[in-house]
């Protein structure tokens, strides 16, 4: 081997052994602004200001025994007809009540996206479980499951999500820093945080077009 080879070879033997400082301005600058932020005393009243600013409308319910008279007054006030729900076991009151209303029509969701094709792309309202609420944001955060699947969520006009006060954060980092799913990572999560809507070139506000015209949430416990 000549010397130019080898030390050519011994110098990025050299510079592989030495780590590089790089550092990460904008890190540091996030933190600089998380430290001067005023501490998230009631993460409650913050999500519920942050549903005001975009307009969604919101209930707080004591427990789940409340879920079907809350839900049942919004089914009448949104004139909805029809109503699919995830195959989740603490959803079994609500469709229990659901289906002895007159008029409405109850599908669950147990056969899939393509044997439930029509009826999700059909019904007036999809009712899901949402696994945390982002307080900074007013956001509905979803994971979703072989038995509520995201379309719950996104392919129907209205959009019933029931939420735990318990499963409030003050943050989406507080929550990924929390490692629930950190052992098994989702394949994807829904952020939701109001109705879909869009503005063109114009800005001209359009409502739906990329998922439910409205969205209604419970806050419960």
């Amino acid at each position: 081997m000549s010397d130019t080879r080898e030390q050519i070879l011994q110098r990025l033997r050299n510079g592989s052994a030495t780590p590089l400082h790089r550092p990460n301005h904008r890190a540091e600058r996030e933190r600089e602004w998380w430290a001067r932020q005023p501490a998230m005393t009631d993460p409650a009243a913050r999500f519920l200001a942050e549903l005001d600013a975009v307009g969604t409308p919101h209930v707080e319910i004591p427990d789940w025994a409340a879920v079907p008279a809350a839900v049942g007054t919004w089914m009448a006030e949104y004139g909805v007809h029809s109503v699919m729900t995830g195959a989740v076991p603490a959803l079994d009151p609500l469709r229990q009540h659901l289906a002895g209303q007159h008029g409405v029509t109850l599908h669950t969701y147990t056969d899939g996206a393509l044997a439930q094709q029509e009826a999700l792309f059909s019904v007036d309202c999809g009712i899901t479980t949402v696994q945390a609420g982002i307080a900074e944001t007013g956001s509905l955060l979803l994971v979703p499951t072989a038995e509520q699947p995201r379309l719950l969520s996104l392919a129907m006009p209205i959009h019933v999500a029931l939420l735990e006060r318990r499963a409030l954060v003050p943050t989406l980092a507080q929550w990924l820093e929390n490692g629930e799913y950190r052992g098994e990572p989702p394949s994807n999560l829904v952020l939701i945080s109001g109705a879909s809507r869009t503005a063109d070139i114009e800005l001209i506000l359009s409502v739906g077009v990329h998922g439910p015209k409205v969205l209604l949430v419970a806050l419960i416990g």
